[in-house]
């Protein structure tokens, strides 16, 4: 994998997947989806590690975006840990409204 590849298409692809996840109104199904096609995404690269560490000079513009990437993942994974907690507590709440 060379370097205007990862730039190009990996990285243009994992952008687009979070821009769909960080649109808000989504629903559980839509959001999975998309968050499958992010792993697919992620995993195939991830499957390359060992070529791609000797093959990939990183630029510090390259690294930045690759940072802001990762932080945008940890984002969507607090977003995400959180509608769920949401969602669980309400499912508690309606089989046993009392508590």
């Amino acid at each position: 994998m060379s370097h205007n590849t990862l730039e190009a298409g990996f990285l243009s692809r994992i952008e687009g997947l979070l821009d769909a996840l960080e649109t808000r109104g989504k629903n559980s199904t839509e959001f999975l989806a998309l968050c499958s096609k992010l792993q697919t995404c992620i995993e195939t690269v991830s499957g390359q590690k060992a070529s791609f560490k000797q093959s990939v000079d990183l630029s510090s513009d390259l690294k930045i975006r690759l940072e802001r990437i990762i932080s945008r993942v940890e984002k969507l994974e607090i977003y995400s840990t959180k509608q769920t907690d949401i969602t669980s507590n309400l499912q508690k709440h309606i089989v046993d409204p009392d508590k």
